[in-house]
């Protein structure tokens, strides 16, 4: 996969994950999110089941192990993400949790893994543009909802990073199949000990249903799947970063598509200039001008986004 094509699937993702938060947000907030978790990457299951049946066959044990590890991870995230989504706007949602940006390179220091300049420029640009929009205020006690998002930023970080590693080892897409599977398995264990009644206690009305299918389908089989491939030849701060236009294109689908239970959001002139900085910044984190004019020729964590 060249870097145009991977970065092209790169933003699909991201297109995804961003409707995601739309979509979340028109799911009941009775329903769990141990709930949320099991059916929507059962579906998922499902659907690598049957498309992709004959390759189930080389599971061997160190993918099997390297699935569950990722499926932990990935599950808790996806807890945060559900109740935090259940408790702001779509749009804060998905800003708070474009602060990976940081997250990741920080994470990525203990491994000697540097940013570049134009990284670090890119970096401190979505940065401002988040103070612009994320609603989080210096001196102020964050909402629960806010925390719940910052709680997924931190396990994302460290699912992004085991995900490079591991996509070098290992089959791409039975890694992917085998975390979204181990995930359902997880989230039917808690969501039993939740609610032994599981399934009988859901209302399940056609908006809810076609909202469950279309995470499942979208940000769930599609997004994780290619996610695998695309980190096989991507570095982090690369995934990080062009994640983090995420939050423009939630606060345009936030802004388009009506809510189901009347929640839909609008345009403010300060997270518009939001918008801008992080467009910019991610603009500045996927070229190398910076490197290019200092000559600098020391090996670093850097990534090009097609010309």
């Amino acid at each position: 996969m060249t870097k145009t094509e991977t970065n092209i699937v790169l933003f699909s993702i991201t297109l995804c994950w961003a409707s995601s938060y739309v979509f979340m947000k028109n799911l009941p907030s009775s329903m769990s999110s141990f709930a949320y978790l099991t059916i929507t990457s059962g579906i998922a299951s499902l659907i690598f089941a049957v498309v992709f049946f004959n390759r189930l066959k080389k599971f061997d044990k160190p993918l099997i192990l390297r699935s569950m590890m990722t499926s932990i991870i990935l599950s808790i995230t996806l807890v945060f993400e559900q109740k935090g989504v259940a408790t702001i706007p779509a749009s804060q949602a998905s800003f708070v949790a474009s602060l990976t940006i940081v997250i990741v390179p920080v994470m990525l220091l203990f491994f000697r893994k540097k940013p570049s300049k134009n990284n670090v420029l890119g970096i401190i640009l979505i940065l401002c543009g988040l103070a612009f929009t994320s609603g989080i205020k210096i001196g102020e006690p964050l909402n629960i909802g806010v925390s719940y998002m910052l709680a997924a930023c931190f396990t994302t970080s460290i699912y992004t990073i085991a995900i490079d590693r591991f996509t070098k080892k290992s089959d791409p897409l039975l890694l992917g199949i085998g975390q979204m599977f181990f995930s359902a398995v997880f989230g039917m264990i808690l969501w039993t000990i939740e609610d032994p009644m599981t399934f009988a206690n859901i209302a399940f009305s056609r908006i809810v249903i076609a909202n469950i299918f279309l995470l499942a389908f979208f940000a769930k089989a599609y997004a994780y799947i290619m996610l695998m491939y695309s980190q096989k030849y991507a570095n982090p701060i690369n995934v990080t970063v062009i994640a983090a236009t995420e939050p423009i294109i939630t606060l345009l689908l936030a802004s388009l598509i009506p809510s189901t239970f009347g929640s839909t959001e609008h345009f403010s002139v300060l997270r518009l200039s939001g918008a801008v900085l992080i467009a910019i910044g991610a603009i500045c984190a996927g070229t190398n001008f910076l490197e290019r004019r200092g000559g600098d020729s020391t090996e670093r964590t850097h990534l090009s986004l097609p010309s």
